[in-house]
């Protein structure tokens, strides 16, 4: 009895989790075939990330995730206005995170980054993980890219 309680709440707070993503992300989660491959996750607080991450003008998402058949974790980035999906870690591997981020600890939304050439972007994903130095996670108009951040 008490396995089917634990299983039960387990299961209601994966739907709820799923529930406090926006509407139009969800939807792409689905749309994009990225559910039969990936679940919602919610290892870290918060578990979901909003902002301009591509400088559209328009939210974007960050999504916690575990891809299914490993067990790997990671971040989907969802662009509202943009048909494409983009997978760090959870078997694919980026940066230094490689393609299991269950060693990051924390993330956060930055604003107003300096990157190595000594360019300003906007906004971007700041990762900590276990025994590595902090990054920032950065879209350059095609493709995210790991930045350590020095100092």
């Amino acid at each position: 009895m008490k396995i089917l309680m634990t299983i039960c709440c387990l299961f209601l707070s994966v739907l709820s989790f799923a529930s406090q993503i926006p509407e139009w992300a969800r939807k792409d989660f689905e749309r994009k075939g990225l559910k039969d491959k990936f679940e919602l996750a919610d290892y870290l607080r918060p578990s979901f990330l909003e902002s301009d991450l591509n400088g559209d003008m328009s939210t974007d998402i960050a999504i916690l995730v575990v891809e299914k058949q490993t067990g790997k974790k990671g971040i989907i980035i969802l662009h509202q206005n943009d048909p494409n999906v983009y997978i760090l870690g959870a078997g694919n591997s980026f940066g230094d995170g490689g393609n299991d981020f269950v060693k990051m600890e924390s993330w956060k939304i930055i604003n107003d980054v300096t990157i190595r050439r000594n360019d300003r972007i906007r906004t971007g994903i700041e990762v900590n993980f276990m025994e590595k130095s902090p990054a920032v996670i950065i879209f350059d108009g095609k493709e995210y890219n790991w930045q350590v951040q020095e100092g």
